[in-house]
């Protein structure tokens, strides 16, 4: 997977490129300092995935995510040291299009491939969501029975990804919208509240 990193720390980049070799498929093709270079490295060669700092000078990941989105979409990960400081920014760089969040990999720590599996692990993922999903068998739903007396509910279920299409579709919900609806979305723990609250 041919991936780009976006951070103006190089401790955290180094972290992030010392994660990344534990998997020889993954090739580090651009690092930016800052959103709006990467908004430029972006155009001029788009990666599979984008490794996303929040916080940084010139332009931050929440404007670059929501940028590149517009103009050159391609998958993005937020990846921070520290998610429940940032919850906020995190879900609005989701809703921009980040498909997840991460915690920057410790560079000290002192097993390297445990520091660096949940970041490896996001990217499997994403890599799964953004691969060629042709060959899956897909099956119809069976149709409903409808008894007319039983009350409406609409249930939702996301994972990655799914903060930016719920604010689409909820945001196209007439406001007159009699159903109940229940939400499922796959998300960290530390994440739960305030995506609730989002």
């Amino acid at each position: 997977m041919k991936i780009a990193i976006v951070n103006d720390m190089p401790m955290a980049v180094e972290a992030l490129r010392r994660a990344l070799a534990f998997e020889p498929a993954h090739q580090v093709i651009w690092i930016a300092s800052n959103g709006a270079e990467a908004v430029q490295r972006c155009a001029e060669q788009t990666p599979d995935l984008i490794l996303m700092d929040l916080i940084m000078p010139v332009m931050d990941g929440v404007e670059a995510t929501r940028r590149i989105m517009a103009d050159t979409p391609c998958a993005i990960v937020i990846v921070t040291v520290d998610r429940q400081q940032n919850v906020h920014r995190v879900f609005e760089a989701m809703g921009y299009g980040a498909l997840d969040v991460v915690d920057t990999p410790a560079i000290g720590a002192g097993n390297p491939a445990e520091a660096a599996a949940p970041l490896l692990r996001k990217i499997l993922n994403i890599s799964w969501l953004i691969g060629d999903k042709g060959n899956r068998v897909r099956t119809a739903p069976s149709p409903l029975r409808s008894s007319g007396s039983r009350q409406k509910l609409v249930a939702i279920g996301s994972s990655a990804g799914g903060p930016a299409a719920l604010e689409v579709l909820l945001k196209g919900l007439p406001k007159n919208f009699s159903a109940a609806i229940v939400l499922v979305q796959h998300v960290d723990q530390v994440f739960a509240a305030g995506m609730a609250e989002w």
